[in-house]
């Protein structure tokens, strides 16, 4: 099981939500992700994001697929992160995209079917 960041504040959208999380310095994660240069991987940042939104949009059913899925800029420890989470349940997607200071550095489009 994926460990949760850390999180700080939810805000509510009209389609989903706005997270405040914080990056623990000592998640298992960064363990060899790179040595003397840790950085979140990738499949946990896709992780959180699915395990999140079903937390605080909500929705249901089995993830399908990835797609549009972008890393742009490094997400290091100790980050003060704001993940955005948008779901459209006409088509059973989740949006997502994690900023610093206002600055993308992940993003992509989760799709689910129902269950």
């Amino acid at each position: 099981m994926i460990v949760l960041p850390q999180i700080r504040a939810v805000e509510r959208a009209e389609s989903g939500v706005r997270v405040a999380l914080e990056v623990p310095t000592d998640l298992a994660y960064f363990n060899g992700h790179f040595p003397g240069c840790p950085l979140l991987p990738g499949v946990v940042q896709i992780s959180w994001a699915i395990q999140l939104g079903r937390a605080h949009v909500p929705f249901d059913g089995r993830f399908r697929a990835l797609s549009a899925v972008k890393f742009t800029r490094v997400i290091l420890p100790g980050a003060s992160v704001a993940l955005r989470l948008d779901y459209s349940s006409d088509t059973r997607t989740l949006d997502f995209a994690y900023e610093i200071d206002g600055r993308v550095c992940s993003s992509g489009t989760a799709s689910f079917e129902p269950d």
